[in-house]
């Protein structure tokens, strides 16, 4: 059947940047849904469709990541989609389809699959093409297949659609995208100063300001200056799905289950919400949060559930952490407090000897994924002695804690990231690539790395597999020199920079790559 081609959209006009988002992991999500009792398909054979896929930027890493499994992407600006598929081409992928297609083309002929994003699409859409997103999650979705949707959220949009009016009636007329966005920024920047301190208005002006200045030109074009973009209460989303058959499953962050932050009342009072309520518990603590923007997973309605898990359910899955110790050399074989900090600068501390050496341990696996046995077989090691019966207790109970809070990711499937340097070092092809292109890359557990020089970039293209490090350090000298410039902080102190021309260098640099979850087997 031939389908009339879509008309042009303003964004074949203006570029939206294309990233990578974790939460629509198929990993992540198939985990979730294990955890509340669904069989969602394996990641690494599994049919996956994005709705608004633009550029391929989340669902191409995907696809290299897990060879046997199908990907297919649509999107209705065709310029976009044109530059995806030169992508996929480069990179010679033969597992995904991105195609340029209207929503509501979709119909039965597209197939199932087992899981469904979309992502920044739902609130930006018409009326219509919300009622046809619903209907695909539903045709289209298979029967124990998970569907994640996400949108702007009520309440904190409140306060956003709020200054969003005043950008917008301040540019109505301009249509050029950096003259629009240029005075959305000015009248922000001039309604936070002109407004008054120490009112409740001020305050939201300047915090919109410096919201919106920080923003992307292309992301405040399509995002905030899109007049028909619509925020929801979570229950109207779960409201709608549920007239379509599907319930909800959960939201994509599985944290925000975590109550340890509340106070005692406001703790008690969520936890009495009954399972046959777990909706509106999490519509209730968006009220308190004052969220403002919903990643939500949903399901058929006639998968049964289980909301209720036991403590040891992280032994069932493959665990990881960016813990490090903040004192390298502290000891993990006595009592002694003992501080450790993630990659998102928070920090902890721990006592018991075997918690230390798990923390520890977990910290030097990254980016690997540990099964619960193997980390606490890696604990008892580090920690020395012997083996008690009370040891395999007490970390479940550990990290029956941190995996809750978010502070341990847990999968199903373990991200395949190799730690370990071998003697013919070699990074993702795709990260490789894309290190030619620009800043960003992708590494193996679906997350965004910056790589802040030419130096560096340079670097991680010559990690083809093809090169010992030896002839890494003499491509590295031909290219930048021996010596380089010592850079210098705030208070005088040199800052070794972070690839040198010598062994030891590039050694400890693909040390970083590795932990930067780039290197492949």
């Amino acid at each position: 059947m031939n389908i009339a081609a879509p008309m042009p959209t303003l964004y074949d006009e203006v570029y939206y940047p294309g990233h990578v988002y974790e939460h629509t992991h198929p990993n992540l999500l198939g985990t979730i849904g294990t955890l509340y009792g669904m069989t969602p398909a394996s990641v690494d054979r599994c049919r996956v469709l994005e709705l608004g896929c633009g550029v391929g930027g989340n669902l191409l890493p995907m696809a290299f990541q897990y060879p046997d499994s199908r990907f297919v992407g649509i999107d209705l600006s065709g310029v976009t989609i044109a530059r995806g598929q030169s992508n996929v081409a480069t990179l010679g992928l033969r597992n995904i389809e991105l195609l340029h297609r209207d929503i509501m083309d979709v119909d039965d002929g597209f197939g199932q699959f087992d899981y469904i994003i979309a992502h920044g699409v739902y609130s930006w859409v018409p009326p219509a093409v919300r009622v046809k997103m619903m209907e695909i999650f539903k045709r289209n979705l298979a029967p124990q297949g998970i569907c994640y949707v996400s949108y702007n959220a009520h309440p904190y949009s409140h306060l956003r659609d709020m200054t969003r009016d005043m950008m917008l009636y301040h540019t109505r007329g301009i249509t050029d995208m950096k003259r629009k966005t240029e005075q959305a920024r000015a009248i922000m920047k001039f309604l936070s100063e002109g407004s008054k301190a120490d009112s409740v208005h001020g305050a939201v002006m300047r915090d919109h300001y410096n919201r919106v200045r920080r923003m992307p030109e292309e992301v405040l074009f399509h995002d905030d200056l899109n007049e028909i973009a619509t925020a929801f209460l979570l229950h109207q989303v779960v409201d709608e799905a549920g007239r379509h058959g599907l319930q909800y499953l959960s939201d994509a962050d599985f944290s925000r289950r975590h109550l340890a932050g509340y106070s005692d009342e406001v703790r008690s009072t969520l936890q009495r919400f009954p399972d046959s309520e777990f909706m509106a518990r999490d519509q209730y603590q968006d009220f308190i949060d004052g969220n403002g923007f919903r990643r939500t997973l949903l399901c058929h309605d006639g998968v049964t559930l289980h909301r209720r898990f036991a403590r040891d359910f992280v032994t069932a899955f493959h665990l990881l952490s960016t813990m490090s110790p903040v004192i390298p050399d502290a000891s993990v074989r006595d009592d002694a407090p003992m501080e450790f900090r993630t990659h998102e600068g928070t920090t902890l501390t721990v006592t018991q000897p075997l918690l230390k050496a798990a923390h520890l341990h977990l910290g030097r696996s990254w980016p690997r994924a540990l099964a619960f046995d193997e980390l606490l077989a890696g604990a008892r090691a580090l920690r020395g002695g012997s083996a008690t019966d009370a040891d395999r207790e007490l970390l479940i109970d550990a990290m029956y804690v941190l995996a809750c809070s978010g502070e341990v990711t847990f999968l199903t499937e373990p991200p395949f990231v190799v730690a370990d340097v071998s003697d013919h070092p070699r990074a993702s092809l795709l990260a490789r690539w894309q290190a030619g292109t620009g800043p960003l890359v992708t590494n193996l557990l679906h997350q965004t790395v910056r790589l802040e020089d030419d130096r560096t970039r340079h670097f991680l293209q010559l990690l083809d597999g093809s090169r010992t490090v030896a002839q890494i350090v003499t491509e590295m000298t031909a290219a930048f020199g021996s010596t380089t410039e010592i850079e210098r902080s705030e208070n005088g102190q040199p800052i070794e920079p972070l690839l040198l021309s010598t062994s030891d260098g590039v050694a400890r640099s693909l040390a970083m790559v590795g932990k930067l979850g780039l290197l492949v087997g």
